[in-house]
This record gives C-alpha cells, sequence and structure tokens, in this order.
C-alpha cells in the first residue's frame, strides 16, 4: 500500500542500489591498470510492483547482478594472435643471433678463411721449399678449422640455450594448467547462485593468454563454466579440475634419446607422445623448438657438409703427394668400426662411403734403389684387407692398431712414399692427409702436419719414383679447389655455396621479421578493439560516479522528505 513508510522503503532500495552502483564504479576504478581487467557495470531492475485499489505502484529499484563487458569471440582470436606474435618475438630473436654467426661480410668470416687457406696453398705452389711458406699455409689452414669450430659449437651453444628456455617454458605451463584448473573450480563453485564470477573469469582468462604466450592452444567453455584446454592438435591439456593435485603434469621436457632424438623433448604425459616442431606450431615453445631441432640443425647439417668436403678434397690429393722427404712410418687418423668388415658398410668409416674401385702404388727406397708396388683397392675390402696387402710389400710392415686404424712402418734404412691413388682409400684412412676430423668441430690439422711442416704434401712423386723438393703440382691442384663446383652436388663453389646458404638465412630472418610485424600489429587491433569494450576509461567512471553519487544523495533526500512528513503526521495525532 503506498504511503510514507512505503517512499521510505523505496528510498532505503535506492540508497543500496547507489552503494551498489558505486562499489563497482571503485573496483573498476582500483583495476584500471591490471592486465586482462573488463570492466564491470552493477545492473538494476525495477523490484515487483505493489498492488493496490488504485493500480499497480512502483516499488523501487534492486541491483540483479554484476556484469562485465566481454567479446568472448574477440578473446579466442585474440588468443591465437598471442601465440602467433610470441612465435615470431621467439623465433626471431634465436635467428638474429645465428645471423651473426653467419656474419660472411667480415674478414673473419668462414668464406674469407676458406679463400685464405687455398691462396696459402698458391703461395706454397710459387715456393715449395720455404720452411715459412709451410708454416704461414699451416697457421691458415689452423685458423680455418677453428672458424669452423667456433661457429659450429657457438650454434650447439644456441641450442643448449634453448634446452635452457624449453625447460622452464614448460615448467610455466604446467603452472599455468594448474592454476586454470584451480579457477574452473572456483568458477563452478562461485557461480551456483546463478551470477558471474568475473574477477576469477578475468583471472583465468589471463592465465590463457599466458598460456598461449608459450604455445598455441585451443579452449571452449562447457555449460559449468570450466575451459577445457588442448594443444591445436587435440592433446588434452586442462579438462575442468584436471590436472588436479594428484595428477601429473600434462607436459613434461625430457629425455628421449633412445627413439631417435637428440635432444630432450616436449611430451605430452597423457599418452607419452613427443611433440616437435610440426605440432606446437605457435607460441614461444613452438618457435624454440622449430629453431632447436629444424633451423640450427640444418645449419648444423650444411656446416658438417662443407668441412667434411673441404677436408676429403684437400686430403684426397695430399694422400698422393709428397712432402720434403720420405717417410718411415704412417699412421692413419681414421678409426674403423670394425677392422673385418667392409669399408664402405654403414657407419664403418667416415670417409668409408668415398672409397671407390681403384689402386694406388706405393714406392720404397731402400739401398738406392726405387721399387714401385701397386695395391689394388675394393670398396668391400676390409682394413684387415689392406694392411694384409701392404704386408706383401718388400721393406714394410702394416698392422691394424688398438684403436682400429691402419699404421705402415718401414724396415730399418727404408723409406716410402705414396702415389696414383684412384680409390680413395687412403684419404678415408688418414693415411699421409693434410686434415683430420669429419665433421665442423672435429677438423683440425694432421697431427704430423702440425707436428712437422716438412710433411705437407706440395709435390708429387714422379713416374721414376724420384722425389723432387721443388715440385708443385700437388700444391697447384689443391690450389684450384677454391674454384671448383664441389658443393651442392657438385654445382657450385665452396664459397658460392656459403654465400648462399647465409642468403638464405637472410631470408628466413626477413620474413619472419615481416611475420612478426603483422602479428604485432594485429594483437594490437585486437587489444584496442578489446580495451574499447572491456577496458576501463577515468573519464567515464568519472561520469558515472558523480551520476550515482548524485542518485545517492537524491535517495537520502527523499528518506529525509519521508521523515519530515512523519513528523508532521505524528505532531498532528498528538
Amino acid at each position: 500500500m503506498p504511503g510514507i513508510y512505503s517512499m521510505m522503503d523505496i528510498s532505503r532500495w535506492a540508497l543500496n542500489a547507489s552503494v551498489d552502483q558505486l562499489d563497482v564504479v571503485s573496483h573498476n576504478v582500483a583495476n584500471v591498470n591490471t592486465p586482462g581487467y573488463s570492466r564491470q557495470v552493477a545492473v538494476l531492475a525495477t523490484r515487483n510492483p505493489q498492488y493496490s485499489s488504485k493500480g499497480y505502484f512502483g516499488n523501487g529499484v534492486q541491483t540483479t547482478t554484476v556484469m562485465q563487458y566481454v567479446d568472448k569471440l574477440l578473446l579466442g582470436r585474440l588468443t591465437a594472435n598471442t601465440s602467433d606474435t610470441s612465435y615470431y618475438s621467439a623465433k626471431l630473436s634465436q635467428l638474429t643471433r645465428l645471423e651473426a654467426l653467419a656474419n660472411e661480410a667480415s674478414d673473419t668470416g668462414l668464406g674469407a678463411q676458406i679463400t685464405s687457406l687455398f691462396n696459402a696453398w698458391q703461395d706454397l705452389s710459387n715456393n715449395p721449399e720455404s720452411s715459412a711458406v709451410r708454416a704461414s699455409l699451416q697457421e691458415t689452414a689452423s685458423n680455418m678449422a677453428q672458424r669452423f669450430q667456433s661457429v659450429a659449437n657457438d650454434m650447439l651453444s644456441v641450442q643448449r640455450d634453448i634446452d635452457g628456455y624449453l625447460k622452464d617454458a614448460v615448467s610455466q605451463a604446467n603452472l599455468i594448467c594448474r592454476t586454470i584448473a584451480d579457477l574452473n573450480l572456483k568458477i563452478q563453485q562461485s557461480e551456483v547462485s546463478g551470477h558471474s564470477a568475473n574477477d576469477y573469469r578475468d583471472e583465468r582468462q589471463r592465465q590463457l593468454n599466458e598460456l598461449a604466450g608459450l604455445m598455441n592452444i585451443s579452449w571452449y567453455e562447457d555449460s559449468t563454466g570450466a575451459v577445457n584446454v588442448q594443444t591445436s592438435s587435440g592433446k588434452s591439456l586442462v579438462q575442468v579440475n584436471y590436472p588436479g593435485d594428484n595428477d601429473p603434469d600434462p607436459l613434461a621436457f625430457e629425455e628421449r634419446l633412445g627413439d631417435g632424438y637428440e635432444h630432450n623433448q616436449l611430451v605430452w604425459t597423457s599418452g607419452g607422445l613427443v611433440m616437435d616442431y610440426t605440432e606446437i606450431t605457435g607460441g614461444s615453445i613452438g618457435a624454440w623448438l622449430d629453431v632447436r631441432d629444424n633451423q640450427i640443425e640444418d645449419m648444423l647439417d650444411y656446416m658438417n657438409d662443407l668441412a667434411k668436403t673441404i677436408i676429403f678434397d684437400v686430403n684426397k690429393l695430399h694422400a698422393s703427394g709428397a712432402g720434403l722427404s720420405a717417410m718411415t712410418s704412417v699412421t692413419g687418423t681414421y678409426q674403423a668400426q670394425s677392422a673385418s668388415a667392409a669399408l664402405n658398410s654403414a657407419d664403418n668409416l667416415a670417409y668409408g662411403d668415398e672409397i671407390v674401385a681403384g689402386s694406388f702404388d706405393i714406392w720404397v727406397y731402400q739401398g738406392g734403389t726405387r721399387i714401385k708396388t701397386t695395391i689394388d683397392v675394393k670398396p668391400t675390402d676390409s682394413l684387415d684387407d689392406i694392411a694384409a696387402a701392404i704386408n706383401g710389400v718388400t721393406g714394410l710392415n702394416a698392422s691394424v692398431s688398438s684403436l682400429n686404424t691402419l699404421t705402415i712402418h718401414a724396415d730399418e734404412g727404408a723409406e716410402f712414399t705414396f702415389a696414383n691413388d684412384t680409390s680413395n682409400v687412403l684419404a678415408a684412412l688418414g693415411v699421409n692427409t693434410f686434415f683430420d676430423g669429419s665433421t665442423a668441430t672435429s677438423i683440425s690439422i694432421n697431427e704430423t702436419i702440425a707436428n712437422d711442416v716438412g710433411r705437407i704434401c706440395a709435390g708429387r712423386i714422379g713416374d721414376d719414383g724420384e722425389l723432387s723438393k721443388g715440385d708443385n703440382t700437388a700444391a697447384l691442384d689443391i690450389a684450384d679447389l677454391k674454384d671448383s663446383d664441389s658443393m651442392l652436388g657438385d654445382t657450385v663453389t665452396y664459397n658460392e655455396s656459403l654465400i648462399s646458404w647465409a642468403a638464405s638465412l637472410g631470408t628466413t630472418i626477413s620474413n619472419a621479421t615481416d611475420s612478426y610485424s603483422f602479428a604485432t600489429e594485429t594483437t594490437s587491433s585486437l587489444e584496442n578493439l578489446r580495451d574499447s569494450m572491456s577496458g576501463v576509461s577515468l573519464d567515464e567512471e568519472m561520469v558515472r560516479m558523480i551520476q550515482f553519487q548524485r542518485s545517492y544523495q537524491m535517495a537520502a533526500q527523499m528518506i529525509q522528505v519521508s521523515d519530515e512528513l512523519l513528523q508532521t503526521l505524528i505532531g498532528i495525532v498528538k
């Protein structure tokens, strides 16, 4: 029934509604700088009207709920774009480190070092007897080998750094998954009353964005208000309140070397499956996996191929050459896995696949005589077979060492040299070679050369077995390797392949830069859209604060008026 008391009751409800509205404004202002916070508003509705004989009279106002301004479709797009931005940012950061290693514009670049090596061989061909020129060649070759090792080891260092990043990121991802599961539970419990748990939802969305920055994910909200999170390939990371306190982490970063992997791998623990860069294609984790297992591995493969090719090309020519004097002993530098297995069998010898059917000559000098023996070679010969064949040469003794290397000794008073190796077996076994090693990290100068530059083979033995110290034919042939097409299927030179490799890396970085710029701009645009809907504007909140303050003051004034009316009525009765 309308009356003075009804006026006071309506005013009381109005006061409560104004306080609710001011409370929400206060909450908005307090969180104006909180990342991911969505603006809230108190939703008001009229209370059920009161019937009287004169009709329905209003019964005031009430706060029905506190609503937040969000666009879930926009949040989904923002999550996906966050993965892209984080992916290209992390990828670009690591590729830039690699670009510094592949700097071929400097005088200390690998290409310059390779050019210096073959120029030094050219210098030796002009003065093959000079010890100073030989020492300069040895130093130049050592510098090139060290440059190879430095570049390759720096790449491996980047891989190790990325392993550390991945380990920390996986731990962070697991923690986020547990936080999301915990927030799911809180939201479910809080929304039993039918009202939205706005602050929990904002925090959960922030956690989803954090997870998206680590890896590309998909997520959806079920009818209970919980979100379920999966990798882009459908591997479940969060399912309602999983992972809980007693559940294992959804992800692991662990050793899987037995499965053919060289590094620790990201593993989805529920299925025990490895998730590599082809499966995780977004976020910083996806970028790091791609750079570590794809980009760097390709670069290392190229560096190893380049080093291996230079080593063998030089050694093949050097092994058939002669130094300043004949030898009394020589030991091969390459180990066979088995002395009895075919030299060209899989993984038996680093350069076993280079051995072809052919032969090599051994000249033995003893008592003023020169005797040439030709050793026939088949790719299927074993190390034992080669040693036995050399043992048949008068004045020489050959054996297989405990390390499965070939050792040759001349009888007392005898010396020997090699010539005309058409089988490549001497280079494959590391006999009379210039370089040792077979990869970018293992390339080095043969220890014999390092100890005695006189053993550098600048010349070759003549058809009559004569050793001429002034002969330069081997040095000339090795110097000509600089311009030979030895790389990429014998189509380009060493330096041309290096330029192509560096250019390819530059193109990759340029593409990543463009993609990062696009992703950043798109993310910024989406964030602006989100802020226009969900962000807090202090100017707007100030207007609302004044509005609600005036509403509160008016309601209070109505209570005062009602009280005065009531006092007047009481006075009349008295």
